[in-house]
């Protein structure tokens, strides 16, 4: 595989010019703080995210307990000696 001016070498074995020019740089592992602020940060935007969804929260839990409420309340109501009386007048 290969000869003069083919540097594509047999698989595992590429085979090319070494490369000038390229620096890399890397952060020691020791010196990076990958959780610096993370208590903080979680503290703070927990409380964000909760305020900015809460009126998607109460609002319809709000409705659904007046809406059940007051059909309870009707419903007991409608179960008492003047509530049979009003219903009859209803139906008839």
């Amino acid at each position: 595989m290969g000869g003069n001016g083919h540097y594509m070498g047999w698989w595992g074995h590429m085979g090319s010019p070494p490369q000038k020019g390229i620096a890399g740089y890397t952060i020691s592992p020791f010196a990076a703080k990958p959780f610096a602020g993370a208590f903080h940060a979680a503290i703070f935007n927990t409380f964000r995210r909760t305020k900015n969804q809460a009126i998607f929260v109460i609002l319809p839990v709000s409705f659904f307990y007046w809406v059940w409420t007051s059909h309870r309340d009707k419903n007991e109501w409608l179960y008492t000696k003047a509530g049979r009386h009003e219903l009859a007048k209803l139906l008839a």
